[in-house]
């Protein structure tokens, strides 16, 4: 017997509110990294850059949308999990070398699902001003949004300053300084 299936619903992948004892918190990282725009977009949207490196049982995986697309393109979804995380989303609107969105889904959580939730990795991309020796830079900006519970957003911001100081250090080494002059 053939059942019928109900459609597919098309919500919001995390709440939009905070639920009871949690409030909204947002993290705001720049970098000023001395390579080309093009260079650093093509970095941060390299699998690789997420899924290398990683020790296990810590993984980051990219499922193909329903375009039949994978890796950074609209509508992938994406989860890094490991212990006491699992950041599971879909990537949304993505505009070249401009900006990249993340959405991250209810149930996503690092230590513990009643202390951090995240629900949002943004990163924009902007010209920097040019080097001392006129070699290009790009303004890397990053903002992750999470619901927090309230007596613990003071740790979730220091963890997010430890965890993403480095980011920018990591794709100036991992680009190779090809501009000629």
């Amino acid at each position: 017997m053939t059942r019928p299936e109900g459609p597919v619903l098309s919500v919001p992948t995390s709440p939009a509110e905070p639920p009871p004892g949690f409030v909204h918190s947002t993290y705001d990282h720049e970098w000023r990294i001395g390579r080309s725009r093009p260079q650093v977009w093509a970095w941060l949207c390299d699998p690789a850059t997420f899924t290398d490196g990683q020790i296990p049982p810590y993984r980051v995986e990219f499922l193909t949308n329903a375009a039949g697309e994978t890796g950074f393109a609209e509508g992938v979804y994406n989860a890094h999990v490991g212990p006491f995380m699992c950041f599971a989303g879909v990537l949304g609107r993505i505009e070249p070398e401009t900006y990249r969105d993340l959405q991250y889904c209810y149930g996503s959580y690092a230590l513990s699902h009643a202390l951090f939730r995240p629900t949002r990795l943004q990163f924009w991309l902007d010209d920097g001003p040019d080097g001392a020796d006129g070699s290009p830079t790009t303004l890397l900006t990053l903002r992750v949004d999470a619901h927090v519970r309230r007596r613990a957003e003071g740790l979730w911001n220091r963890a997010m300053g430890v965890f993403w100081k480095r980011f920018g250090s990591w794709c100036e080494r991992a680009i190779p300084n090809s501009w000629i002059r």
